[in-house]
Order: structure tokens, then C-alpha cells, then sequence
């Protein structure tokens, strides 16, 4: 469907580096630039991500809807409608190199060029995670950190698609369903001051609207009416650039400071044009394209995921023993079919099943194992003159063997002598 794009778990090895001579020297930029990358796999998962459309309507799907947010599944058909994966899928169609990671490294982040975080927290990110960001654009020029904002979920919008295809007794259910999902994704109230405020921008609460009218160099070649953007909050970057805007409301901007060498971090107010569901949408797939090529030359690509409070730093190890490979994927998957590849082989080569046999002993002097062996090893010549050959002689030699040895021995004689006349009666 696209190529394949690369993973690491939790624990894996250290990334490579490998950073390209134009990568290293690029200027940071994201004003006017093109959206053509990956629009093939991105067309291709987003057709998949229709298809669950019209298989829910049809009943043919689990009624239970995948809906984490800012992760990654295998396989893609079972992705969430807040998941990366179609992006994921975009970055590898325009040359990049995907990795997915759940902490926050400093060794294993050193050969990543863009880092891509979808955290699935509400509030801003805490000042600890900020200033290991502002280390690692400062270590290596041309880097970018894409920041994208919690301040939406596409499980109300997935419902309110499904009721405009269901038919007259199914629609109850699914407005139901979309009232219940946009409960679970309405924005905490609660959060503290120091929560809506960061290093790059801070947070205002407003009502969901969506973006009827777009501004900035992004807007170029956009159709608002048919992209489907919303806000709920006003993310208020400090000292950034604005690449996309709507009305007085920013979308996209570009952050940087003067100590970052043509390094920065894209800021986007939130996922409504680059989750999974979304980039169903033409429009927004373009959107997406711009902030892909706004990253640079391919390069290493990592999708950072996690949870309330940011990822960990530099986490330690509490367990140096072998068994932590099985949770790093994706040793953890392959050792797993290793081991039980293994399980089985030993259960197939040395265990007696039933009732154990006592074999009869063999004779080291049984001389017909000897002509058996023989046989075989004429009838491997197969040459029946030469074996017919062999027979014979065997058997002339057999006979020959059988037979009493008569040599005749001839007696002694002395020397002859020479011959005396006979004596003669008269003397």
C-alpha cells in the first residue's frame, strides 16, 4: 500500500545518524511552498479510512471506534481516527525516514532531523520538556519540530459523516454515538494558568468554530469551504512568523529565536487537518503536504507520542537483563515468534510421546550386515558388469580358500658320484 515505514519501541538501540549534505545546509523556512508530497499514500490510506465509513454503515465493522489519540497502529485498518498514521504514511512517500518513539532521548535524537509530537494533553508543555527542545534545535542547524496542539478529536466529526449515509433507523443510534464522543473530547475547564502557558505561546479558551476563511502564504490554493478545520482554543505563539490564519485566529506559524541556526518549530493550533480522519479531505491532505515540505530535504523523521505531562527525558533503566528486549518493539514481536518457533521445535525433536520402547540391541557380529553393506555399496556403482564381475571373483576366491593345499615335496638326493667299475669275482 506505501512504504514501509520504520518503528522503534521504547528501548531500542540508538538511531543512526545519517544526515545528508543538503539537509545539513538548508535554511529553516516555511512560507510559500509547494503540497505535492505524498499525495499518493496519502490517497491510498485515506481511501482505506472512507472504507470504514461505508463499512460501518453497512454493519460490517466492530460498532466500537478506535479513537487514541496521536499514535500509530499496525495495521492501518484498524488505525484510530485520531491516529498518525496517514501522515506517517506522507513524510515516507516524500523520502523521509519514519521512526516512532515514546521518551525523549538526547543520544538516540541526535541523528533526527524532524521531530513531529502529537502529545495527548490539553494543557501546554511543561518547561523541562521546552528546554530539552530548545537544546536539540540548538545542537544541529536545519532541524524542525513540528508542535501539533490537542485542541481537537475527530470522533464527533467520524459520527456526524456516518448519519449523513445511515439509514432512518440507524441514525438515532449514531447521533447518540456523536453526542457521547463529543462529551469525552470536550476540553477540560479546570486547567490552572500555568498549564494554558509556555515557552512558545499560551492558550485562550474559546467556542469551537470552524475556519471558514483562510489567510497566510499556506492559504494559497486552498478551498476553505471544502476543508473541514476547527478551532476550540486560540494558541498565541510568541514572536512567530504566521503561515496560516483565519481571521484573527492562527493555524500555523513558524517559531524561532536567533541562537536556533536555520532550525524552529512549526506550531499548529491543532490536528483538524492532519489526523487520520481529516486527510480524508483533498484540502487538507494539501495543507499537510505544505507543512511536510516545510520540514526540509528528506531526512530522519520521528513521531514523538505521549501522554499527560509530555514524554520522559533521558528515562533510567531499572532492568539490564535480556527480558527488556521483549518490550522494544519490534524485537519484541520478532523474539516472541522466535521463541515460539523454538518451543515447538523442542517439542518435536525430543520428547517420547506414549509409552517408552526398549529397541533390540544390535549384534556387531552378524556377518549379514556385512554383505548388506556390501550390496549397497555395488548397487551404488550402477554397473551390473562390473558388479557380476566382483561376484565371481569373490566366489573363485572363496573356492580356492576351501581347497586342502597339496604341494608335493620331493626327497632329498645326495650328489651323484662318479661311477666305479664293477668288481670282478676273479681278484
Amino acid at each position: 500500500m506505501n512504504a514501509p515505514v520504520r518503528q522503534l519501541g521504547c528501548h531500542c538501540g540508538p538511531l543512526q545518524r545519517c544526515r545528508s549534505p543538503a539537509r545539513t545546509s538548508h535554511t529553516w523556512h516555511g512560507g510559500s511552498v509547494g503540497g505535492t508530497r505524498g499525495r499518493a499514500t496519502s490517497g491510498t490510506l485515506s481511501r482505506a479510512l472512507g472504507g470504514m465509513l461505508v463499512l460501518a454503515v453497512c454493519g460490517c465493522m466492530n460498532p466500537e471506534l478506535e479513537s487514541y489519540y496521536g499514535r500509530h497502529e499496525i495495521p492501518a485498518i484498524s488505525a484510530s481516527v485520531n491516529g498518525t498514521d496517514v501522515l506517517a504514511g506522507m513524510f515516507t512517500e516524500a523520502g523521509h525516514e519514519v521512526y516512532f518513539r515514546r521518551t525523549l532521548v538526547t543520544s538516540e535524537m541526535a541523528s533526527a532531523d524532524t521531530i513531529v509530537w502529537f502529545p495527548d494533553d490539553y494543557a501546554a508543555p511543561k518547561s523541562e520538556v521546552c528546554e530539552w527542545f530548545d537544546d536539540w534545535l540548538y545542537e544541529s542547524p536545519g532541524r524542525t519540530l513540528v508542535y501539533v496542539g490537542r485542541d481537537f478529536d475527530a470522533a464527533p466529526l467520524y459520527w456526524k459523516h456516518i448519519m449523513g449515509r445511515a439509514g432512518p433507523d440507524q441514525k438515532r443510534a449514531y447521533e447518540l454515538r456523536e453526542l457521547e464522543a463529543k462529551v469525552r473530547a470536550a476540553r477540560p475547564r479546570d486547567l490552572a494558568t500555568d498549564d494554558l502557558d509556555c515557552d512558545w505561546f499560551y492558550y485562550e479558551q474559546a467556542d469551537t468554530r470552524r475556519a471558514s476563511k483562510l489567510g497566510g502564504p499556506w492559504a494559497a490554493g486552498i478551498d476553505p469551504s471544502k476543508a473541514e478545520i476547527f478551532l476550540s482554543t486560540k494558541m498565541i505563539p510568541y514572536r512567530a512568523e504566521r503561515l496560516l490564519t483565519f481571521g484573527g485566529d492562527v493555524l500555523v506559524t513558524r517559531y524561532s529565536t536567533t541562537y536556533w541556526e536555520a532550525s524552529g518549530i512549526l506550531l499548529v493550533a491543532n490536528g483538524s487537518f492532519l489526523l487520520n480522519l481529516p486527510l480524508v479531505n483533498h484540502e487538507n491532505r494539501k495543507l499537510a503536504g505544505k507543512l511536510i515540505a516545510a520540514t526540509g530535504e528528506p531526512g530522519r523523521v520521528v513521531f514523538v507520542e505521549s501522554g499527560a505531562g509530555g514524554p520522559p527525558i533521558d528515562p533510567t533503566s531499572t532492568d539490564n537483563s535480556l527480558w527488556t528486549l521483549f518490550g522494544a518493539w519490534p524485537l519484541d514481536a520478532i523474539l516472541l515468534q522466535l521463541a515460539v518457533a523454538g518451543v515447538i521445535f523442542c517439542f518435536a525433536r525430543w520428547p517420547i510421546f506414549g509409552r517408552p520402547k526398549q529397541p533390540a540391541a544390535e549384534s556387531t557380529a552378524d556377518f549379514a550386515r556385512h554383505v548388506a553393506a556390501v550390496g549397497r555399496l555395488l548397487a551404488r556403482t550402477k554397473d551390473r558388469p562390473f558388479v557380476v564381475q566382483r561376484v565371481s571373483q569373490a566366489e573363485h576366491s572363496r573356492a580356492s580358500a576351501s581347497e586342502p593345499a597339496t604341494s608335493a615335496r620331493q626327497p632329498r638326493r645326495r650328489a651323484a658320484g662318479p661311477s666305479l667299475p664293477p668288481e670282478s669275482k676273479g681278484n
